[in-house]
């Protein structure tokens, strides 16, 4: 929850930082805080986004605090889905409901503008890996969530915010933690259990946390909405899928033969064309909605006082993350070709077949992930209060991967011909694609590869850090404070392939080695300078500064600066402002990662382009034609082979970021504050792609393909597939192929809106009402793509998400709404949260459209949740999504025929939860 008032604030954290409590007490934490006893003599502590250390949690910058009791209140078994439903999280992310295209990971994306604009601390240090599925709720005990540029405090990755998990360090006794979860389909089981031992004494402190979860997988075939891929029909959403069917989508490789996109009907053996209203394959069959996981880690911290005002800390967390995804089976996409001799082959000529190898049941991708992180060092005071910590973080992340359902194209070639079937004495026999379910075990044995790749990447930080004030040497209205440090910084980054791979022989995987590594060594200072105190309409004005330099190995080095400002005419009032600039050096993969085939969704251009009353240009219907294309030309599946990965050439991003707003605790409404903070951030110098629709669509709107975006179009040879006979931008089957979509630095940002919160609380009855309310309006959101480029206006709209690459919402306004009633041994919470929806942002004239769905429509999704305390134990039972909305259908979508990143796609989930503390 937001913290605002600030001798509240002050408060409430010395209570936070207190020991835990043995017996359950229902009473709300934060009522606890809004009592002013005892606030003389609390301790200065540090807050995110600054190192200066002061008495309360109101800064320049806006902050969001979120509380163990928050997290427990919002019923949800891991942290990922709290984070990345606050409203100030938008556009897409990583996790649970990412199927194609994820690696296991659940990350953040704050204003939207990508995980990796999104820091990511523990204990205001860093990790090796930003994996929210490493930070386990059960040692969590707040999360402070800046929603500013923190370049200067933190250096690189800090554009849109930080996130900064406090992990408990001051536990005393045992708790003990037991969920299970289960969706209203009776699918979807998610069981955790945690253990937390703490103890500690006048001389330190020891805390201990285990935790383990394992969430059941959720196919696309389980919901009404996902169980087959749909495409736009007369007056409804028909069934259609993958135009690489199960029998085998063929074409003759002769000059001037009419035998394109054909099949052998099943039931008749005749020759006849694909319908794709029948023949399409269902690839919703084989693919999950959900993806399943286990988790385990193992976090303890420690710290004793060595010598007077000297402490020695520990911290040390291990994680291991065994994530699967599964998708449609393997297709010969390779463009598979059988030979004229082959005894099943219909026509007696050459052709090439896009055949869904069924057989093998799809293809099936796992990680074991794990992550390790230490820490050691020193904190203290000197004899004139001034407060020093020196620390060494090493973080390492190892992610073992294997796919299992590859393709070894060699191979399928000799099953296909007799020649080299006859030639090659492993060879099992000759396979008939043009039937369903005809490969052998043999021939699944002789034909398919495991990938086993291998990603690992170390960080390795070495802090200093000294801050205090002036002493003596005071202003009128106060003292200054100041703080300074120094960091050093190691980064390494390792993809290995697989052996095969390594040699060509497993199709659509990276075949070769990338490393890198690189060092940066920074020093930073800030200021806190009461102006102004104590005068009439002046109760305090403060101005804060802060400049760091950054000097990496591999670029110029970087000096950014931060101001801010703080100003209470009066108490109860905060108005306060920043502007600050920053930059982010290119992330050790977005360096070093390999360059890979991905299967990315996009807008075609041609569908229907020569039917009457088609919507395209002149222009583009000219490309249309000039690719050879029927008048009636549709594809079965709008999925691009595009060529993804990093880039070692990429400079650092720049940014300018500004806030302003005000926090006010009036004193004639009591237990009532509200904040409101405007926000703009504007990035140059992008570090992106220029996104598969954007190069797509944009050189088919030049003339005679004119734009240099056709470059990007390296066509279908450069992802090993068979062109379209009259296009060597398209395959066999029609779909654009050899897009290049490496990153580059060439886009631009600029987000806009305004935050807003609101708590209160009240007595009621025999109990006590907490009310909250917290919200983001985003007014902007445009970026352009790359150079000369006209900006794609993102906010209200859904529309690719430039760092995912995925499509998803870019609500302009979402809200949590928050109520809880606490009343003797009994509490219970509401909770509400609200997505405003969102227009096709590719589609120019939506009144004009031929889409059957341009529109995602509001959404609210109702949590519920009650517990009953007994002595040292809490029984909990509640529900998400409690009505069991279901997402919208929209024409252009991601996956599962919605938009799976930004809906609730799973439904309703039921949750039971038992906690001990002793």
């Amino acid at each position: 929850m937001y913290i605002k008032s600030r001798l509240a604030g002050a408060v409430r954290m010395a209570l936070a930082l207190g020991a835990s409590s043995v017996a359950f007490s229902p009473i709300a934490f934060a009522q606890e805080a809004q009592s002013d006893e005892g606030a003389e003599g609390v301790e200065k502590i540090a807050v995110t986004g600054s190192r200066i250390k002061r008495t309360d949690m109101e800064s320049a910058s806006p902050i969001t605090v979120l509380t163990a009791q928050d997290l427990e209140a919002a019923g949800v078994p891991t942290i990922e889905k709290y984070i990345q439903a606050l409203p100030a999280v938008n556009g897409s992310a990583q996790g649970s409901n990412v199927n194609n295209g994820s690696n296991g990971s659940a990350t953040v994306s704050l204003r939207g503008l990508g995980s990796g604009r999104t820091l990511i601390l523990v204990n205001g240090r860093r990790t090796a890996f930003s994996d929210l599925n490493s930070i386990p709720m059960s040692f969590v005990e707040r999360v402070e969530v800046l929603r500013d540029g923190a370049s200067t405090v933190y250096g690189s990755d800090a554009i849109a915010g930080v996130v900064n998990f406090i992990t408990k360090r001051n536990f005393e006794g045992a708790e003990f933690v037991a969920q299970y979860d289960l969706t209203g389909k009776g699918d979807g089981e998610t069981s955790k259990v945690a253990a937390t031992v703490g103890t500690s004494s006048d001389k330190g402190n020891v805390v201990l946390s285990l935790e383990y979860t394992n969430r059941q997988p959720i196919g696309q075939k389980d919901r009404d909405f996902s169980e087959c891929p749909l495409t736009d029909g007369d007056d409804e959403p028909v069934c259609f899928g993958s135009g690489t069917t199960a029998m085998g989508t063929w074409t003759s490789l002769t000059p001037g033969t009419a035998y394109k996109s054909m099949v052998v009907d099943p039931n008749t053996g005749e020759i006849r064309k694909l319908n794709g209203a029948t023949d399409a394959y269902n690839f919703a069959t084989t693919s999950y909605m959900v993806t399943p996981q286990e988790v385990f880690s193992i976090n303890a911290a420690a710290s004793y006082e060595v010598f007077d005002d000297t402490s020695v800390f520990l911290e040390g967390g291990f994680t291991n993350r065994q994530s699967d995804q599964l998708m449609g089976p393997e297709g010969t996409f390779w463009g598979q070709v059988v030979s004229a001799d082959h005894p099943d082959n219909p026509i007696g000529e050459e052709l090439v077949i896009n055949r869904r190898l069924t057989e093998t049941g799809g293809r099936a991708f796992t990680q074991d992930f794990s992550d390790y992180r230490m820490v050691f060092g020193f904190e203290g005071f000197l004899d004139n209060g001034w407060a020093w910590d020196a620390s060494y973080n090493y973080a390492r992340f190892i992610d073992a991967r294997v796919d299992f359902g590859r393709a070894n194209p060699k191979r399928f070639g000799n099953l296909t011909d007799p020649t080299k079937c006859a030639a090659d004495p492993a060879c099992p026999g000759l396979w008939n694609p043009f039937k369903m379910d005809t490969l052998n075990q043999a021939q699944l044995d002789y034909a398919f590869l495991p990938n086993s790749p291998v990603v690992r990447g170390t960080t390795k930080q070495l802090l200093a850090n000294l801050t205090g004030d002036l002493g003596d040497f005071e202003l009128p209205a106060g003292a200054v404070a100041w703080a300074v440090g120094i960091e050093k910084r190691w980064e390494d980054y390792l993809f290995q392939p697989d052996g095969a791979a390594l040699i060509g022989e497993i199709y659509s995987v990276a075949g070769d080695k990338t490393e890198g590594q690189y060092e940066v060594t920074e020093t930073y200072l800030e200021l806190s300078v009461p102006i102004l105190a104590d005068l009439p309409g002046v109760e305090s004005l403060n101005l804060s500064a802060a400049v760091r330099r950054s000097d990496y190995d591999f670029l110029d080095a970087q000096t950014n600066t931060k101001i801010g400002l703080e100003y209470t005419p009066f108490e109860g009032l905060l108005i306060r402002a920043t502007k600050a600039d920053g930059f982010r050096a290119p992330s050790i993969s977005e360096l070093f990662a390999p360059q890979q085939e991905s299967n990315l969704n996009y807008n075609e251009p041609c569908t229907e382009y020569g039917l009457p009353g088609a919507p395209q240009s002149a222009t583009v219907k000219a490309n249309c034609a000039a690719d050879g294309l029927p008048a009636d030309f549709k594809l079965t599946s709008n999925q691009s082979s595009s060529i993804v990965g990093g880039n070692p050439d990429l400079q650092p991003e720049e940014s300018e970021s500004l806030t302003a707003g005000f926090v006010y605790t009036p004193d004639f409404i009591e237990n009532f504050s509200i904040a409101i903070d405007y926000f703009d951030i504007e990035i140059t110098n992008g570090i992106g792609t220029a996104g598969t629709s954007n190069i797509i669509n944009g050189c088919y709107e030049s003339p005679n393909f004119s734009s240099p975006l056709c470059d990007l179009l390296v066509g279908a040879a450069a992802v090993d597939r068979v062109p379209y006979p009259t296009s060597p931008r398209r395959d066999v089957l029609g779909a654009m192929s050899g897009i290049l979509v490496t990153n580059a630095n060439l886009s631009t940002f600029e987000t806009a809106g305004v935050d807003f919160d609101a708590n209160y609380a009240v007595d009621l009855g025999e109990g006590s009402l907490k009310l909250r309310l917290d919200g983001t309006w985003l007014d902007k959101y445009d970026y352009v793509p790359f150079a000369g480029e006209e900006a794609i206006q993102l906010a209200g709209f859904y529309g690719e998400d430039q760092w995912e690459q995925n499509v998803a919402a870019f609500s302009e306004l979402r809200t949590n709404f928050t109520a809880t009633y606490t009343a003797g041994d009994f509490s219970f919470t509401w909770m509400s949260r609200f997505m405003m929806g969102t227009d096709d942002e590719s589609v120019e004239d939506l009144a004009n459209s031929d889409n059957l769905s341009n529109h995602a429509g509001s959404v609210v999704y109702h949590d519920v949740q009650g517990s009953y305390y007994m002595d040292n134990y809490a029984f909990t039972l509640g529900a998400r999504n409690l009505f069991d909305k279901q997402p919208p259908y929209t024409t252009n979508n991601d996956d599962m025929n919605t938009l799976s990143s930004s809906y609730d796609t799973a439904g309703m989930y039921w949750y039971a939860r038992v906690t001990a503390k002793f």
